[in-house]
């Protein structure tokens, strides 16, 4: 363990007995259990939610929980020498979710389906009124397309155009028509409903729910790293978590019908459920990425990276599209 490490541990209140790198954090065996210590960019804000939320989910799901540990202080993080921020969890121990067992994602999805019930009409008095603000599905899509077309008009005026660039331009007619329709699949009265259902259940999410942050420990599944909740309808968390499990199964429908089933049986999904995660799962949100990726890279570096996933996203579109016909069968 090193130095910063040690006078870091220094401030909470348990004798440290052995210690071991984990990813992107260190694992302590203490005499009050096992803990894990790690770097933390986002605003003192952030964790006194978590902490006040996840204490309250904790009453609530049957399943281990990253809460938070207090310093000797009741400080809810630490600083070392150079002022960066760190914070203590308690650790879960378990593997992922193995992204190619149906039965544990079908297993993992009803776990996901029992926390976003322990994390609904949780009262949190000190959040202002607009804590709750619905979303706005258009809103977010505008904005996304929006960066997809700047990235059109960036290459169009480049001189030099490589792979990348070609393959981009090539493909962008299709994945803008699919933007389109995902934006305007969703009606007005489905919209409202949804924002109702978000705000009357004063919806929260995990925010980060990928099979990364979904552990199998024993009988029970874990949830890990909440730094990205926030007050937003359910259904986004079901959107990532089942959009990264089908990206590595070639978009199965199969998969998808077992993960949709181990939803449903703790909480049954509407016709308008269902409407959103087709128009969520019709936009390239991959392709966004992409021109994303490219847009921030350094200019002086060739796309070679965006040039490989793009090609990768590319090689799965005729199995994404199939995927897309059967499912919205279920939105009729």
């Amino acid at each position: 363990m090193n130095d910063r490490a040690v006078s870091l541990f220094e401030k909470y209140d348990f004798i440290i007995e052995k210690t071991r790198k984990g990813r992107g954090a260190i694992i302590a065996e203490t005499d009050k259990g096992t803990v894990a210590l790690m770097e933390y960019n986002g605003p003192q804000d952030h964790l006194q939610l978590e902490e006040m939320v996840l204490l309250k989910v904790a009453e609530r799901y049957d399943g281990p929980l990253d809460l938070i540990v207090r310093t000797a202080e009741e400080e809810l993080f630490c600083s070392d020498y150079e002022g960066k921020k760190y914070i203590v969890k308690k650790y879960v121990e378990g593997r992922e979710c193995d992204v190619s067992s149906r039965e544990e994602c079908r297993a993992a999805s009803r776990a996901l389906a029992e926390l976003h019930l322990a994390m609904r009409n949780i009262n949190l008095p000190d959040r202002p009124d607009d804590f709750y603000k619905p979303d706005d599905l258009q809103e977010d899509f505008g904005r996304r397309t929006a960066e997809i077309v700047r990235t059109r008009n960036y290459i169009r005026k480049s001189p030099r155009k490589e792979e990348f660039e070609l393959a981009f331009l090539a493909s962008y007619d299709r994945y803008l028509e699919q933007a389109a329709v995902a934006c305007s699949f969703l009606d007005e009265s489905c919209l409202v409903k949804l924002r109702d259902m978000q705000v009357k259940e004063k919806m929260l999410v995990h925010g980060d729910c990928t099979q990364h942050n979904t552990l199998l420990t024993g009988k029970k599944v874990a949830f890990i790293n909440f730094e990205k909740m926030g007050a937003h309808l359910q259904l986004k968390d079901v959107y990532l978590f089942m959009r990264k499990i089908l990206e590595k199964n070639n978009w199965s429908y199969v998969m998808a019908e077992e993960m949709l089933k181990g939803y449903e049986e703790v909480i049954p999904l509407e016709r308008e459920e269902k409407s959103y995660l087709y128009a969520r799962f019709l936009y390239p949100e991959k392709f966004w990425k992409i021109a994303n990726g490219y847009l921030n890279r350094r200019k002086s570096v060739p796309a070679r990276r965006q040039q490989e996933k793009l090609a990768s996203f590319e090689e799965k579109e005729e199995k994404r599209q199939l995927f897309l016909n059967k499912w919205l069968e279920t939105c009729r």
